[in-house]
């Protein structure tokens, strides 16, 4: 379409007496844009512009804004004519459009409206002048476009120097703004430093001193003498009054530092003695400004103990000589136990290393002890009921070390017990017998439980272990004998109770109590029983661990424990474990023990006892067993009996380990099952060992029940 591109002309103008005075000069070359829909109209203002300028010209012209806008991108003009009614675009829409996409352009708007208004509104939009279409002349069109460019040119100039003056007065202003921001926080600081001094020092739990050492006397400040729990000025202007609150083991060595401090700050005679060393024979020399530094108890009027420290420096006179030191006391107390809690921590952490690094020793233990428990009974079969009894304590107390040692492993590796839903009458009578068989002739066990007792939900172990150590405790408390009682009953707790035990929540509760008419417990020691390594024993007969760990168990259940004691009538701790909706658990019957066909079984452990027993055990039900104590004689063997239906190996060997051992074995049959058997059961070891193609894990100690499965689901997988 004609009006679709934009219409250039680019022509050498011959001069006329049109041309306006100085016009040729000042712009010797004039890129126009006419944005104009008419083309008559067009042509009409490129021949008035070519008629007015002699020189050179160049016009673009557009007859839809949308296309105008494009062109700008491509093209430097010095002044666009802009018709107010276009195709794509209509009024002061047109300009505010120009304007934001060339705001630097002078802009004359056309049209073809005597409209004082709207010309009015279109300045103020942004247009340097407002034509009317018949009203346009050489002249007027002329002065129109020269004065355009040159109001845009100085607008330009002018905003650029505003934007340089506002710049300037905004650095001037921010960096006098920065010089009194500076100014008042110097005042407020030195108004506030007297204040946060004092605050300092009441925060700190900490107090200042003054020691003219040539006159020997000091100032303490009041908050030095609150701090030591005594009135004002009771310390006077001496340090005798000080030294006699020091707790009678520092005493004596504080005395002893400072008689050795000022013999080496003064030298043997004169108090003027220089600081220099040369005057101090055999004495170590005091470095220059060096102070005090002390750290001693004191005990404070309720006898309890708190630690402080001294920081002191010197002030020297012009020649050298002390002259005052200045110093502070310090409370440091909670330094001191955050000091003996992570020497605490440091113990627990080396306890749980130590426990994994033996643990594996420990099930070794433990497993020919279960093993033997069971297998005596199928040995010797005409055992009275007495001797039975004694193994199945014997079986059951192993299982319950077992138990534990897993206990302590978890503690070790942040793992939570399985809970479980429990009848308490059943830990009781266990408890009850164990207790029976282990306490004192002269410890009368009385037991007192309810019928309907309801079910808890907890770790069996850790709630045995809760007991137990109660029981424990009450036997030591009662050296001479005594009578130990044992209840459980239902509890409802309302809010009556709540109020009175801060630690209860309303409820429905199984109250365990356990009762001795032991020594008691002090009435000022009773609140700190349940602190970690606190323990009323003697050296050496307590770690003070036992009743943390209980607290900690109790908690971890939901429930809280409370506790009544009189100094020689004995001491009464009662539990409160929420009960639970669920049922007890069924009593499990012991399965009926798989027996095998005859299949050659290799046995692969460094423990003798443990292989024999493990033999024993599978050829008891009907299985061959080969044996080896170490991972080359288990490859040697296989080499031998290349029939060996299953092989049970221990993880953890000297020389060649099972892990190593099962990849040798993998390699001369890989469809060989493998049993990993290791006294260290966690997640990873488990994972590993599978990775490695056993198949199977078995955790020692083991029951029979536990061998004897693993071993038939290994050869069935032959078969299947």
């Amino acid at each position: 379409m004609p009006g679709n591109s934009p219409r250039i002309s680019a022509e050498k103008a011959t001069p006329t007496t049109f041309v306006p005075k100085g016009a040729t000069l000042e712009y010797p070359n004039i890129q126009v844009l006419l944005i104009e829909d008419n083309l008559a109209e067009a042509r009409l203002f490129k021949e008035i512009l070519r008629d007015a300028w002699a020189t050179e010209f160049g016009l673009v012209h557009f007859q839809r804004l949308g296309e105008a806008i494009i062109g700008l991108n491509y093209t430097r003009f010095d002044i666009a004519l802009l018709d107010l009614t276009l195709p794509d675009s209509d009024g002061l829409e047109s300009l505010d459009a120009l304007i934001h996409h060339a705001p630097s352009l002078p802009i004359v708007v056309l049209t073809n409206t005597n409209d004082d208004e709207l010309a009015l509104e279109a300045v103020r939009h942004g247009a340097q002048d407002y034509l009317v279409k018949r009203q346009v002349t050489i002249d007027v069109l002329v002065r129109s476009i020269r004065y355009a460019i040159e109001r845009k040119a100085s607008a330009e100039a002018l905003r650029d120097i505003n934007e340089t003056l506002e710049l300037r007065v905004e650095e001037r202003t921010a960096a006098v703004e920065a010089i009194n921001e500076s100014l008042s926080q110097e005042i407020e600081a030195r108004e506030n430093i007297q204040n946060r001094l004092e605050l300092a020092q009441q925060a700190g739990k900490l107090g200042t001193f003054e020691w003219d050492v040539q006159t020997d006397s000091v100032t303490w400040s009041i908050e030095l003498e609150t701090l030591y729990g005594v009135a004002p000025g009771s310390f006077g202007n001496t340090n005798a009054n000080w030294l006699a609150t020091i707790h009678p083991e520092d005493r004596l060595k504080i005395r002893a530092e400072l008689n050795r401090w000022r013999t080496i700050a003064f030298g043997d005679g004169s108090p003027n003695n220089s600081l220099d060393a040369s005057n101090i024979p055999d004495r170590e020399p005091l470095q220059l400004q060096q102070g005090l530094d002390l750290e001693f108890r004191i005990a404070d009027l309720d006898r309890n103990i708190h630690w402080i420290a001294v920081k002191s420096s010197i002030f020297l006179d012009r020649d050298g000589h002390p002259t005052r030191t200045i110093g502070i006391h310090m409370d440091i107390t909670e330094k001191k136990q955050l000091e003996a809690q992570f020497f605490r921590a440091q113990r627990l952490e080396s306890l749980g290393t130590l426990a994994s690094g033996i643990a594996h020793d420990l099930n070794n233990v433990l497993t020919p002890i279960l093993s033997v428990a069971q297998l005596l009974p199928l040995r010797l079969t005409d055992l009275d009921d007495r001797t039975q009894n004694l193994l199945t304590i014997l079986e059951s107390s192993a299982r319950r070390g077992a138990d534990l040692i897993k206990q302590i492993l978890s503690f070790a590796q942040g793992i939570e017990g399985k809970h479980v839903s429990i009848q308490p009458a059943h830990l009781l009578l266990d408890i009850q017998k164990i207790v029976e068989q282990t306490l004192p002739k002269s410890i009368e066990i009385e037991r007192d439980i309810a019928a309907d007792l309801a079910t808890v939900s907890g770790d069996m172990t850790q709630l045995h272990q809760v007991l137990m150590n109660l029981c424990i405790n009450a036997r030591d408390a009662m050296p001479q004998g005594g009578t130990l009682k044992i209840q459980a009953t239902n509890r409802s707790i309302d809010d009556t109770f709540v109020r009175t035990h801060l630690t209860a929540k309303v409820g429905n509760y199984v109250e365990i109590t356990v009762t001795d008419t032991g020594t008691g417990i002090a009435p000022q020691l009773l609140d700190r029983i349940f602190d970690p390594f606190f323990t009323t024993k003697e050296v050496g007969a307590g770690t003070g661990l036992g009743l943390s760990a209980v607290i900690g168990i109790i908690k971890s259940h939901g429930g809280f424990l409370d506790v009544q004691s009189q100094v020689g009538e004995g001491t009464q701790f009662q539990i409160y474990l929420p009960a639970s909706d669920a049922p007890d658990r069924p009593h499990q019957h012991e399965p009926e023990l798989p027996s095998g066909q005859q299949q050659l079984i290799l046995v692969v452990d460094d423990e003798l006892a443990i292989s024999e027993l493990i033999k024993t055990t599978l050829e008891t039900y009907n299985y061959r067993v080969l044996t080896a104590n170490n991972g080359a004689e288990a490859i040697a063997t296989y080499n031998q009996h290349r029939e060996i239906a299953s092989v049970l190996i221990d993880m953890m060997m000297p020389v060649m380990d099972g892990l190593t051992t099962v990849t040798a074995l993998h390699q001369l049959n890989p469809n060989l099952p493998v049993v990993a058997m290791s006294g260290l059961s966690s997640a990873e070891s488990v994972a590993r060992a599978k990775r490695l193609g056993c198949q199977y894990f078995l955790a020692k100690p083991y029951t029979n029940v536990d061998l004897l499965q693993i071993i038939s689901d290994s050869t069935r997988s032959i078969v299947d």
